[in-house]
This record gives structure tokens, sequence and C-alpha cells, in this order.
């Protein structure tokens, strides 16, 4: 992947009008551009920021305007300093037609005091400020959303780095192609995408042939399988191992690294059960450990071929820093609890620090050449999110993100040799919300990202142009 390809890059659009400087103190200038200037060290915190200074004219708004297209602007914040003309701002727009717009309230004071006065009314405008542009983009049919608030409350900031979160996620999504190793399991349609699906999203997929991969597989060395080994094992508990076993996961997950280099992509999906994988005189193994390793490099794999899962994987670690491939099994209905665990692969960072990793031989699905390599973990407890990720042709851009927040309660299925955790929803009982769930139109894969992310998921399906569906 190039260089900080996955940056988010932001444009600052701060308006001023000069209309009321002779009404006004001599300081009342510098204190919008140090209002401003606090905005830019906010935004910094999550890409890298263009901020042209404050745009006073619609000269000023052709110079933000040329700024933005240079920097190629991902997201544009516009974040009026009082009441202006609104052609300043989208004039300041023009050139980044398709960044996400952001307009942003910010009051430096959550309180209208008693003393409140005309001077006053004009150093506090930008609420005018911001509907004279937000009506404008309405007329215009320009995606954007508002946020509004305190700029000193911490609900605020969390807000804004929610949403831009959220925008990184969708630009992760589209900023690299999908590798897809192995077809779909013939008869799950549930998973399946077409290649006009995956169009309308922005996605690209690359198939990778079985003898791209065998090529790549064999072309292994042995000092770059042995460092592979040390690598795999740091951190784990890998006693049950043979070291055989390890050595051949360890060596597939090099090839599908070596893959993932090739084609720039940033992940995908993988069908173990099939000729591909398992089946496959070359590899004959399972690809459990090879999905694990791939997200400590942060790229992700679904398995079964489903791509969108993929998909709903690289949005969930762009803006949850976690995202584990589930399937939700059983239902406690007595302890109202859902059992959301996988065969042994998955992202490591949503592990429980305190308790150990083991790796195992995957004896479950055995291929041409005995077990893979799977990967067993506790999730780590508290607040989490489940998301799901289908086309459905009925629905907003013709897919459906579906997510339900609620908390990881406890972890200790651990007789499941695969990572595992007790889900309870916020949204009702657990036969209640899983019905919910069902109707939404989730497929039997799903994403658990710790963390309640309906703000930068909400964000992100936006951007998308594509529908969310809370549960």
């Amino acid at each position: 992947m190039e260089e900080n390809s996955d940056q988010l890059r932001i444009g600052l659009l701060s308006v001023y009008f000069g209309l009321f400087d002779d009404a006004m103190p001599a300081e009342f200038r510098k204190g919008r551009e140090r209002f401003s200037e606090k905005l830019r060290s906010l935004l910094s915190l999550h890409g890298e920021v263009t901020y042209p200074g404050l745009v006073d004219s619609e000269a000023a708004g052709e110079i933000a305007a040329k700024a933005f297209a240079k920097a190629d602007i991902d997201a544009v914040v516009f974040a009026p300093t009082m009441a202006s003309p609104p052609s300043y701002g989208w004039i300041g727009l023009q050139s980044v037609p398709d960044a996400f717009v952001i307009a942003l309230g910010a009051q430096e004071s959550a309180l209208v005091p008693d003393d409140y006065d005309t001077e006053q009314a004009t150093r506090r405008s930008l609420p005018v400020g911001l509907v004279m542009l937000t009506n404008v983009l309405v007329r215009e049919g320009r995606q954007f959303t508002t946020l509004v608030g305190d700029i000193g409350s911490g609900d605020l900031q969390a807000q804004i780095g929610a949403i831009l979160r959220g925008l990184a996620g969708a630009k992760a999504v589209r900023a690299n192609p999908l590798i897809s190793i192995g077809e779909p399991v013939p008869g799950y349609l549930d998973v399946e995408a077409s290649p006009v699906a995956m169009e309308s999203l922005g996605v690209s997929v690359v198939q990778v042939e079985i003898e791209e991969l065998n090529e790549s597989f064999s072309g292994i060395g042995i000092e770059e399988l042995r460092v592979g080994c040390e690598k795999a094992v740091e951190g784990c508990d890998a006693t049950a191992l043979d070291p055989e076993v390890l050595e051949r996961s360890v060596q597939l997950s090099l090839a599908i690294e070596q893959l993932c280099n090739r084609h720039n992509a940033l992940g995908g999906a993988v069908n173990c059960h099939g000729p591909a994988l398992r089946f496959n005189p070359a590899i004959g193994i399972t690809a459990c450990l090879a999905v694990t390793e791939m997200a400590k490099a942060n790229r992700h794999f679904a398995c079964t071929g489903d791509l969108p899962a993929g998909i709903a994987l690289i949005l969930g670690k762009a803006v949850a820093g976690a995202a584990l491939y589930c399937e939700l099994y059983q239902l406690d209905l007595t302890s109202d609890w859902l059992l959301v665990a996988n065969g042994g692969e998955g992202d490591r960072s949503i592990a429980d620090p305190g308790r150990p990793i083991k790796l195992t031989p995957e004896n479950h699905y055995m291929g041409n050449h005995g077990p893979g390599v799977a990967v067993a973990f506790n999730i780590v407890q508290g607040p989490a999110t489940l998301t799901s990720l289908s086309p459905v042709p009925s629905a907003k851009g013709g897919w459906a993100l579906i997510i339900a927040e609620g908390s990881i309660i406890d972890s200790k299925h651990d007789a499941m040799e695969g990572p595992n955790g007790m889900f309870r929803f916020d949204s009702g009982s657990v036969e209640t919300s899983y019905q919910s769930w069902c109707l939404a139109g989730a497929t039997h894969h799903a994403a658990l990202l710790p963390g309640l992310r309906g703000r930068e998921l909400e964000a992100a399906t936006t951007a998308l142009g594509i529908e969310l569906r809370r549960v």
C-alpha cells in the first residue's frame, strides 16, 4: 500500500465577514483567527489538515478551493466563525465535489447570558453562519452532516472524532482492492455479492487463481519461514503445536502476505473449504493462522469467501481499532446473552489482555496435509458493537449495514478452541433483538467491534451512500 494512503485528508473551511469590523473591537478578527486555529489543532488529531486561513471574501473562497483541490481533500469541516455570506463557503467547496462536508457549529459558550447585547450577537453569530451555508448545501444536493455543541466540551470533541473515524473507515473500504482466494462455499447465498454490487459500493476485487497462490506458497524461503514462525508464536502458548504444522501454516500466511503486497490489497476473503486451500494438493490446510497474522498487519479477511464480511472487518478496524470475524451461535434465553465465536482466527487486538492466546492444531477442519493452526482467545469484556454488511437491493445504495450495540459480559467457552464471548444486546432481550437482527437482513457472519460505534458507522454509511439499520 502507498505510504499514508489511509491518512484522512481534512479541509478546514472557516468563514469571516468584515462588514462588522468598524462596529467591533480591534481584536475581534484576531479572536476569530484563534478560534479557527483551535479547531485546526483539534482536527489534526484525526488526519492531515489543510487550513487556508479565514475565508473572508469570494476571492478567499477561490484560494481555499485551490488549496483543497491540491490536497485532494476527503472531508471538509465547515466551521464558521460568525455569520457570513454563504457564497464564501460555497465557492470554497467547488473544487472538491466528492468530499464529505461536516457543518460544525462549535460555540464558544454553552449559555446565552442575560446581558446579551448587539456586540455579543455579532461575536457569537456562528449559528447564523452555519444555517446560511447548510441551506445552500441542501439546495445543491451536497452530502453533509451537522454537529453543534460547545467547543470546549468533551462530548462535541468525541462526536467530531467519531464522524472523522467513520469517514476514515469509508475511505479504507474504497482505498485498496480486495483479494479473493477461493470461491464462496456453494449454496452460501447469504454471503454472495455480484460484481455489479461490489462496483456500486466502489470496491474492486482481484480473484487470486490457485496457480498464483501455489507459486507464492512454494516460493517462501527457509529463513523467511523461520522468522515468520518466531513472530507467529510471540505472546502465545503454542505448546500444543507440532513444528511442522506451525511451519506449514506460517508458509501459507507469508504467501498470502506476498499476494496482498503484489495486489496492494487491504484484505478480502478466503474459502478454506475447497480446492484453493484444504483440498489443494500443494497447500492442504486451513488459513486460520494466515487470517490472524494478516490482521496484525491491518489486513482483514473473512472466511468462506464472504467478501461483504471482509469489507465490514476493514470498516470496523478503521473506526474501532479492532474487528473480529465471528458467527452468532446459541442464544442463552435464561441469562439473556448470545454466544459469538469463530473457528479459530481473527484480530488479536480484541483479545482480553489478561488471558492467554493459544495456538492449537485445527483438527476439526483437516485438509490434504492435516491440520492448520487455530488461534483461540477470550474477547475483552466491555461495550461492543455487532455489524453485518450485505447487498440488499431495496436498501439505499443497494447495501445495508446492520448494527447492534451492546456489551461483551464474559468470555469462557474455551472448549470451542477459537475466539469467543458472550454478547448482550442494549436494545432489548436476546430473543427479540436477535429476531430484529434477522429481519434487518444480517448474514450469518458478523464483525464484532469494541465500543459503542453507532456514531462512527452512521457517518461511514452516509459517506458510502448506503443504509444503516440499527437493531
